[in-house]
């Protein structure tokens, strides 16, 4: 994100609405006859994604995440945009294993579910195999290091946390269902050539979320989470912005 972009707009405030949630996580469309009723909860909805603007930065910061032009069709009332240029690993996004696996799934093959969410504060810009939970077999673990304070700022790209080789090992070996953190990368920025977290992660087949903000609402948060992030549809594209949301219980 570029300076001058407003931070603290990064997030919508949360919403509220009945969701139902289908304990098979599948996709559902219409419903099957004679399929069972599933109970609707109720969820509060807190946005994760970062805004973008004509002005917000991509990995490393110094590259537009996206630029556009207004198209005239010779109606005043009518709005067209056209992208001229378009990263998809700008603001919240999410890496397929293609990323850096080249038999990996791109972001069309990653699965549309939700994930049992699991948020682990994080003090050191240094995420280690000591901070990875046991329990992370098939859940999204969400990395919340207070770095979001940071997106829109060119300080969002200087000694951000990172994922050591050890702990990305651990969430691939754990069997984590998908990996997400709230800074720019889960690799250092310090080495722009080695990508060691990515690679092993990729390797392994497990997503990553990268560009999160407003992880640190949910610190204290009792119960389950529920986090769900869908990419684009992009052939044979191995990133895409995503809006992240998480799925809190409760009215």
């Amino acid at each position: 994100m570029g300076e001058g972009s407003d931070a603290g707009a990064a997030a919508d405030a949360p919403a509220r609405m009945r969701y139902s949630v289908p304990t098979s996580n599948r996709v559902l469309g219409a419903r099957d006859a004679g399929a069972p009723e599933v109970e609707a909860n109720v969820f509060t909805l807190i946005d994760l994604t970062q805004t973008l603007d004509a002005d917000s930065r991509s990995y490393p910061g110094t590259v537009p995440a996206w630029t556009a032009e207004r198209v005239d069709i010779g109606n005043s009332a009518a709005v067209l945009t056209r992208f001229s240029d378009f990263d998809p690993h700008g603001g919240t996004h999410v890496d397929a294993p293609r990323h850096f696996a080249p038999d990996g799934v791109d972001v069309t093959g990653l699965p549309l579910r939700l994930y049992s969410a699991l948020i682990v504060p994080v003090d050191d810009v240094r995420i280690g195999a000591a901070s990875i939970p046991a329990d992370c077999a098939g859940r999204a673990v969400l990395f919340s290091t207070g770095w979001e304070d940071r997106a829109g700022s060119t300080a969002y790209y200087e000694g951000f946390p990172y994922l050591t080789a050890e702990a990305a090992q651990r969430l691939a070996d754990r069997g984590a269902g998908l990996v997400g953190l709230d800074s720019p990368s889960v690799d250092s920025g310090a080495e722009h050539s080695a990508h060691p977290a990515h690679e092993i992660l990729c390797a392994a087949g497990v997503p990553i979320v990268e560009g999160l903000v407003n992880l640190r609402a949910l610190r204290a948060i009792e119960g389950e989470i529920l986090f769900v992030a869908f990419p684009l549809k992009l052939r044979g594209i191995e990133g895409s912005p995503v809006r992240a949301v998480a799925l809190v219980p409760g009215a």
